[in-house]
């Protein structure tokens, strides 16, 4: 499934430009442009949901999977401490773009001063 009005549709079909970092039949992860920090990630299904649990279970697996190997794999090659796996549902947890699920792999390191703090 493909929106053809979703930013994140575009990208995954080469229709707006990305710098990607995996890609796969099913899944897309690329730079952010706006990134918190340096090397944050953007991670996608290639199939457009508006409501993660419209996702299939095993897709929403091979998914979560997926984000899991990316980040692992990003931090040893950047030397990071650790990341955060951050997946917003819906306009009130801050999710602008309709393409769900799609999560961001966010590099950290020891005393690097971004706050994530869901209290706030």
């Amino acid at each position: 499934m493909i929106d053809p009005n979703c930013i994140f549709c575009k990208i995954s079909q080469n229709e707006i430009p990305s710098k990607k970092y995996f890609e796969d039949d099913n899944f897309l992860a690329f730079f952010d442009i706006d990134p918190i920090v340096e090397n944050h990630l953007v991670f996608i299904s290639k199939n457009h949901y508006e409501n993660i649990s419209e996702m299939p279970d095993l897709e929403w697996k091979e998914f979560m999977l997926k984000a899991r190997e990316i980040a692992e794999k990003l931090i040893k090659e950047i030397n990071a401490d650790g990341y955060n796996l951050l997946l917003n549902q819906g306009e009130a947890a801050q999710s602008l773009v309709k393409h769900r699920p799609h999560c961001h792999i966010i590099p950290r390191y020891i005393n690097d001063k971004i706050k994530i703090d869901p209290r706030n």
